[in-house]
């Protein structure tokens, strides 16, 4: 993840991803998560799991949720 300029964003999304992983361990319940904005910023996570490759688009994670 390219990070946010402000570290506490930074903080709190991997609290937020370690959460979503968890949850989804103990639930098998899957997730999406996409964080953008204007300066370019970009975070996905798929139950937690952060990486996802760039050539794979948004709307395809949406699928797995959908």
């Amino acid at each position: 993840m390219n990070g946010h300029k402000d570290e506490r964003i930074n903080r709190l999304i991997t609290e937020l991803t370690d959460a979503l992983c968890l949850h989804e361990r103990a639930t098998g319940i899957e997730n999406i998560l996409i964080v953008r904005d204007k300066t370019g910023f970009g975070f996905r996570a798929v139950s937690g799991k952060p990486n996802i490759p760039d050539n794979i688009p948004d709307e395809n994670l949406l699928q797995i949720v959908r």
